[in-house]
């Protein structure tokens, strides 16, 4: 039975909600099938599967949520991420079901039986993993103002990990992964350290020191007498060729020019903080003012979401791509043009300032 003024978080919900409204078993398992699922982490001293009793089936049912579906953060209670497919290949007993956002309208029930988990593993084959470079927006989180506008400074890495870009939430990815992640990539293993590599990154102190220099070099000389062709000075060869690729691909107009690379880490700054929330280095509350301060200084920076976006293009093939215009750079132009083309996209919604 529909549930009216109920709104999905994201698409996938949405999807759920459809098929369990139309009582589709196949479209319950198809809507879930590719997408991440969390199970509740188990307290200490509690059994490792939260089995309940649930009266809307009447047994037994182990909870997962969808991503859309987990509760606003809190310091103790994380979730481990697991797929339909070991779901089904690590299910403890037949007679227990698979409760998918138990108590939500978009709530459903399935029979975990073996040829039920069966099915389950034939229509994940069916349906894929889900895909990385997608675009997410979960409806329940900032759209509008300093923390919406601060996130969509990070809405790059978001799209490369299909997860929303407007969320301080429980976790990025989850909870081990997101302190894998910052201590592999960032060195970074508790609060102190989250703090100081937080204000490196607003700081611009990982960009390309030589490409930042000869870029705002240009950027001035341009200001102070307007003549965009006496204001090239002695750009790195790299970086003269990365910016007339960008405007044969579209990533800059005819003419156009970067102004900074600083974007790729403030991006990874806005990162940085939903991670660090996720390993609960931080709080919501510094989260928001982290990510405000990011948004703010891209504002001192740059003055559109198009100059953000070719500085953050430009910092990011220069790190990953090292003139090589390989998969790094088609990555890029990809990303690229998912968050100025989608008339769903903070860059396309959200003033820049």
């Amino acid at each position: 039975m529909a549930t009216p003024g109920w709104m999905p978080s994201t698409d996938t919900e949405r999807r759920l909600y459809e098929a369990t409204v139309r009582g589709d078993g196949d479209g319950q398992v198809a809507a879930i099938a590719g997408e991440d699922l969390y199970l509740a982490a188990p307290q200490p001293g509690q059994d490792p599967l939260p089995v309940y009793d649930d009266p809307a089936v009447g047994g037994k049912c182990i909870p997962v949520l969808t991503r859309g579906m987990l509760p606003p953060w809190q310091p103790q209670q994380l979730f481990d991420r697991v797929s339909l497919e070991e779901l089904a290949q690590d299910w403890p007993n037949d007679k227990w079901r698979l409760a998918v956002d138990p108590g939500t309208p978009c709530a459903a029930y399935l029979a975990a039986t073996p040829a039920h988990r069966a099915g389950w593993l034939r229509i994940r084959a069916q349906v894929g993993v889900r895909p990385g470079g997608l675009l997410v927006t979960h409806f329940g989180g900032p759209l509008h103002g300093p923390v919406a506008q601060g996130l969509a400074c990070g809405a790059p890495l978001a799209v490369h990990h299909s997860v929303p870009w407007n969320e301080l939430g429980t976790a990025f990815l989850d909870p081990a992964t997101d302190a894998g992640t910052l201590r592999e990539q960032w060195s970074v293993a508790d609060p102190v350290g989250w703090q100081q590599r937080l204000e490196q990154l607003l700081a611009g102190r990982f960009a390309p020191a030589d490409a930042e220099a000869a870029l705002r070099a240009r950027a001035d000389r341009r200001t102070a007498d307007g003549d965009a062709a006496d204001a090239a000075p002695h750009l790195p060869e790299l970086v003269a060729r990365y910016e007339e690729r960008f405007r044969a691909d579209g990533l800059l107009p005819a003419g156009g020019a970067v102004v900074s690379v600083v974007a790729l880490d403030l991006a990874h700054a806005v990162a940085l903080v939903r991670w660090g929330l996720g390993a609960r280095l931080c709080a919501p509350p510094q989260a928001e003012q982290a990510v405000q301060r990011a948004g703010a200084r891209a504002a001192e920076v740059y003055g559109s979401w198009e100059e953000f976006a070719a500085g953050y293009a430009l910092g990011r093939v220069l790190a990953f791509d090292n003139g090589w215009f390989g998969a790094a750079y088609a990555e890029t132009v990809h990303l690229h043009r998912v968050l100025t083309q989608d008339p769903s996209s903070p860059w396309r919604g959200l003033p820049f300032a």
